[in-house]
């Protein structure tokens, strides 16, 4: 009797166990099929639940191409993050004019306005188109220029810049008016490095005076062709705030630059900005200007994804200082 009731529990116990064994796979059976991750945002779901997810995926988003400026995040649909080496070197159409005044040695000072336009060729080439006109001692200015160039906006700038600037000149009761004309045929980059830019331009000066043949003056007044140079660091205080500093060499005179601007958005794609610069040249050639720019671009954007991503430097400082760099014995 003994035996035989053992033999039972063994049984029962066997029974149960190849029961629960069944059940179990029953469940797993019916249990839906689990799928690894596809990415991270999913790791983050499974994690830190749904919220999370929604949340990493709405800041990632955000984050700026560059890296060096993050803007504000708005209730438009995301558009997807896009690697700074997919970025064009122009995005799109853009421009900027600007009006500016000022004051220098030797001068009774001067103001003007200027423009530009930038476009793109290809993925990674652009251009852009210079042009201003004003007033140097009571006396007209026209300038032109024009850059072609290569840029990656995580990178920098190379290519080629050229320009052309006239004056009209002024008279004197024994000296008659003459004119001023000066040819720049340049290399140009610029190099990003977080807040920092680099810019720099080197090239052949040519100038040309429209002398009178009056008392033999062709041969007195001429200045000759010769290298120049204009090279600067630009620091970004904050997104919209830039400062700068850098030396020229033109029409064979050193000086020091200084420089700032400050942008301020307008929306529809428009910044506003305040400027100043300033020259400490050789032979007391000092002067300072100020002015008031606008841009116009695709997008809202701060100035330093405006200057990196949409239209490169105009190089206004150089020929604008024309007027005041001019050796003072050849100044008329």
């Amino acid at each position: 009797m003994l035996c035989l009731s053992r033999e039972s529990i063994v049984s029962v116990a066997t029974a149960g166990a190849v029961a629960l064994l069944s059940l179990t796979v029953v469940k797993a059976e019916s249990a839906p099929e689990s799928t690894p991750p596809r990415n991270w945002d999913e790791v983050f779901a499974q994690v830190l639940g749904d919220q999370a997810s929604v949340w990493k995926q709405n800041e990632w988003r955000d984050f700026s191409a560059l890296g060096y400026a993050q803007p504000k995040r708005s209730d438009a649909p995301a558009v997807p993050w896009v690697s700074p080496h997919q970025m064009p070197a122009v995005d799109g159409i853009n421009a900027k004019i600007a009006g500016f005044g000022g004051g220098a040695d030797h001068t009774s000072g001067f103001y003007g306005a200027n423009g530009s336009l930038a476009f793109p060729i290809a993925q990674q080439w652009g251009a852009q188109l210079d042009a201003g006109i004003g007033s140097l001692d009571g006396s007209g200015f026209s300038r032109g220029s024009g850059h072609v160039f290569w840029r990656d906006p995580s990178i920098g700038l190379v290519g080629a810049y050229g320009s052309y600037f006239h004056w009209n000149g002024i008279a004197t009761a024994t000296i008659p008016r003459i004119g001023v004309n000066i040819g720049r045929y340049a290399a140009e980059g610029e190099y990003y490095a977080n807040r920092w830019t680099f810019h720099g331009l080197a090239g052949y000066e040519t100038v040309r005076l429209d002398v009178p043949n009056v008392a033999g003056l062709p041969g007195l007044l001429s200045i000759p062709n010769r290298f120049f140079d204009w090279v600067s660091a630009s620091y970004y205080v904050t997104d919209n705030f830039k400062l700068s500093m850098g030396h020229l060499y033109m029409i064979g005179r050193h000086g020091l630059t200084l420089g700032s601007e400050y942008g301020f958005a307008l929306g529809g794609g428009r910044m506003a900005a305040l400027f100043a610069q300033g020259l400490i040249g050789e032979g007391g050639n000092n002067g300072v200007l100020g002015g008031l720019r606008i841009y116009f671009g695709q997008h809202d954007k701060t100035l330093i994804d405006r200057n990196r991503q949409d239209d490169p430097e105009d190089v206004l400082q150089p020929d604008t200082k024309t007027g005041y760099t001019l050796p003072a014995g050849q100044k008329v």
